[in-house]
């Protein structure tokens, strides 16, 4: 047998093998090992692992050279950010790539197919794969590789970044579609093929901001998660999901039914991790602005974390930057989102909870990262905090390896992908496991291993140590029907509470097949235990009857059962919470995790009138997400939050003349976007009175006749009726003396820009004066003289 290089965590990569053996001796560390061994896996992304331990990955050919970057083409941005469909984008890079229009090559675009001309049929050149690898003789090396799929190559086909193997499918992220993949005569070649669901990646954007991390939720669903480059998907049910312009997590049933957008508003969250709780977290990658840093997020359902894609190209003007989006909770943040953690990382990707047996005792149960850039892996744990949480423990684990993708093998090490250095794409990549040597032949590790391998629906298993054994036996027992015995687990206080949640999980799977009724969830309704509440909520709202019993538990107190029982009311639209709703309102709105779930159960269950009625924040929200134009009624009290609603994003249009007379940015941006003379002669005011937005105001008269692309406030692709140019002539140009006889320069400089713009009548004398008066600027001065 050869002899295993074993590289220390904490160890530099380019030590030699045998320093590098001596290191992890001395300090009994995890373990790295090069488990590809000799073989050689081009530009690997993501990894997951079957029962059987062959590893399955994800390997990139299409990274900018086909699956392009915006900043490879920045002349694109406003069209770019405009596109709203997978369509769209196909359309637009036909048309910007007809054969003959592009005659040199463009940052990684170049003439692929070699046929002359660089044009669209380049983009389908390249092929994503995804490899199987095996170790044929169990020495502990993978031995064996094999192309398990390709042809992932259309115009608009991004990155496979991102693979999940699950009950004999192997499911791979790779926009616009979610694929599932299986190999029925185990050669090692996928042989069905299916599109769980399409509609994903309308953005060209930013290189790495694609489908990633599909995980099996602990409710027997895909979560995944994509990057800004925006959803824009028809379930099979025919509901429609748009959102795009965002990021998002996404989840569906294994065979695609039931898809929906869990969370909104992200950037670029990599791969995502639930706890053994079902609590669901992420670490957020940053904007590159100067001052702003990657987020640990904790992602809940219809949460939205603020970003929009058009921030990027606003950079230090975006809402992102001016609003403090990114930052963990502070009193000036805007309301509507929920904000992150904690501020961490460098340039986030693989990311892991360990499930209960695996790796050594030192990490057990904590979350694992990956930070590409930087080389390292670091740990930490969460502890609850009323409706949320707080990291604790954080450290670095390992460094040496720019390391993307992560996943547990049966036996209870961790695998990892290894670009083998920098972003470029060059061919060269590796599979290494990491893991603890005085825990790799531990006797919970060998039984976890033998479970996973032999999948049963032993009930006692739902008790085991580790998450991965637990839901695999809840798994079995959904498959086999057995809803007798998941409901008198979950009924059974002696239980361990694990195994009751599992169960009360399981129910839920029957619940949304319609295999069951509500009560045997019913029953668990005035349980004692509070994480048993909650579940039981969280189920309860995944089903189509309403619950009036679970209005009782927005009285609890425990701040989590709160939470998620509002979220519940709300998906359940049940009018009944409505009351308990607002006073909870009046209590917790300060909380930015409790306001979320109060404004999410208020959304679903009150009336309009209600809400207006209230006038609580809470309500202003909430009718914000039900696109309400009565949000209005909150300008006086809540006037920055209700501009937001009105103005920013998709918005309220019906609302938005009710800011043409507020003194702000939105405001002057509203009479912008309404262009009507009543608009035109707000802002001419507001230009003549001095204020702080004096400026910004000659800019909006500057922009008027033809404003820009991409909205100066949102950094939305708006679309705004062509104007009239003579009629903000008619405006401006009684109020013409009282702009040149501006003292400021730079807002002298701006009105004489908007007479000529304008062609404005001037008295010669007054330009005169100007040309001649030696304070005033020279450009100034020489514009007059034109």
């Amino acid at each position: 047998m050869k002899k295993l290089c074993h590289i220390a965590l904490g160890a530099l990569l380019a030590l030699p093998c045998a320093a590098a053996e001596k290191k992890a001796a001395a300090k009994a560390a995890l373990e790295l090992h090069k488990w590809s061994g000799k073989l050689n896996v081009p530009d690997p992304v993501a990894v997951t692992v079957d029962p059987q331990g062959r590893v399955y990955v994800t390997a990139t050919t299409r990274r900018k050279v086909a699956d392009l970057d915006i900043r490879e083409h920045t002349m694109w941005i406003p069209d770019d950010v405009s596109l709203t469909s997978v369509e769209e984008k196909e359309a637009f890079l036909k048309r910007e790539l007809a054969p003959g229009k592009l005659r040199q090559p463009r940052g990684s675009l170049k003439d692929h197919n070699k046929d002359g001309s660089i044009d669209w049929k380049d983009l389908t050149v390249h092929s994503e794969r995804i490899y199987q690898l095996r170790d044929t003789d169990n020495n502990g090396t993978a031995d064996q590789m094999t192309v398990f799929a390709e042809g992932f190559n259309s115009v608009v086909t991004g990155i496979a970044a991102g693979i999940l193997y699950h009950d004999g499918w192997v499911y791979v992220t790779v926009a616009p579609d979610l694929v599932r993949l299986r190999d029925t005569n185990d050669d090692g070649v996928a042989d069905e093929r299916e599109i769980v669901a399409h509609g994903f990646g309308m953005h060209i954007a930013y290189a790495g901001h694609d489908m990633h991390g599909p995980r099996i939720g602990p409710d027997g669903r895909i979560y995944w998660s994509i990057g800004d480059k925006g959803v824009n998907v028809t379930s099979k049910e025919g509901v429609k999901w748009f959102y795009p312009h965002e990021g998002c997590v996404l989840r569906c049933e294994p065979d695609g039914t039931g898809f929906e957008v869990f969370a909104h508003g992200l950037r670029n969250v990599q791969e995502i991790a639930f706890d053994d709780y079902g609590n669901l977290f992420g670490v957020d990658n940053d904007a590159d602005l100067p001052g702003e840093k990657e987020r640990f997020v904790y992602i809940t359902e219809r949460s939205d974390s603020g970003w929009r894609c058009g921030h990027q190209y606003q950079k230090s003007e975006s809402r992102w930057m001016r609003e403090g989006l990114w930052k963990p909770a502070h009193a000036t943040q805007p309301k509507f989102i929920t904000p992150p953690l904690q501020n961490y990382s460098n340039g986030p990707a693989g990311f892991i909870h360990e499930p209960g047996t695996a790796l050594g005792a030192s990490l057990r149960g904590q979350f694992i990262l990956n930070q590409f850039p930087a080389g390292q892996m670091t740990a930490f744990q969460i502890a609850p905090s009323g409706a949320s949480f707080v990291m604790n423990n954080e450290r670095v684990i390992h460094s040496g390896i720019m390391g993307i993708g992560l996943a547990f093998t049966p036996q209870g090490s961790l695998i990892m992908a290894d670009w083998s250095g920098g972003y470029p794409i060059d061919e060269i990549g590796h599979i290494w496991t990491a893991d603890d040597p005085a825990s790799e032949n531990s006797p919970e590790r060998l039984e976890t291993a033998k479970l996973l391998a032999s999948p049963s629906s032993q009930p006692s298993h739902l008790s085991h140590p580790d998450q991965r054994v637990r839901l695999q036996t809840q798994f079995a027992l959904v498959k086999s029907g057995d809803f007798t015995t998941l409901a008198a687990i979950a009924a059974d206080k002696k239980a361990k509470q694990l195994a009751r949640i599992h169960a009360i999980w399981g129910l839920g799977q029957g619940l949304r097949a319609k295999k069951i009724e509500t009560s045997p969830l019913y029953a668990l309704l005035t349980d004692s235990d509070p994480e048993i509440l909650t579940q039981t909520a969280k189920m309860l709202g995944d089903g189509t009857t309403r619950v009036p019993e679970l209005v009782s538990l927005l009285t609890s107190n425990t701040s989590r059962v709160r939470f998620h029982a509002a979220i519940a009311l709300g998906k359940l639209k049940e009018p009944s919470a409505t009351p308990k709703l607002l006073q909870l309102a009046s209590k917790e709105q300060n909380d930015p995790f409790m306001r979320h779930a109060i404004v999410t159960g208020l959304a679903g269950c009150a009336d309009e009138a209600a809400l207006v009625k209230d006038q609580s924040l809470c309500s202003l929200l909430a009718l914000a997400r039900q696109r309400s134009p009565r949000v209005a009624d909150f300008l006086s009290k809540f006037p920055d939050e209700a501009e937001r609603a009105i103005h920013d994003d998709a918005g309220i249009p019906e609302a938005l003349p009710a800011l043409i007379n507020r003194h702000s940015r939105r405001g002057l941006n509203a009479c912008l976007r309404l262009g009507t003379a009543e608009a035109a002669q707000r802002v001419v005011q507001t230009a003549l009175k001095p204020s702080e937005l004096q400026s910004e105001s000659l800019d909006v008269l500057l922009a008027w006749n033809s404003p820009p692309r991409l909205d100066r406030i949102d950094g939305h692709a708006h679309t705004i009726a062509a104007r009239d140019s003579k009629a903000l002539v008619m405006v401006v140009q009684p109020h013409l003396d009282a702009l040149m006889a501006l003292q400021d320069g730079e807002l002298k400089a701006k009105a004489v820009e908007l007479l000529m713009q304008l062609q404005l009548r001037v008295e010669p004398e007054l330009l005169l004066q100007i040309i001649a008066d030696e304070s005033a600027r020279t450009p100034l001065r020489a514009r007059c003289s034109q």
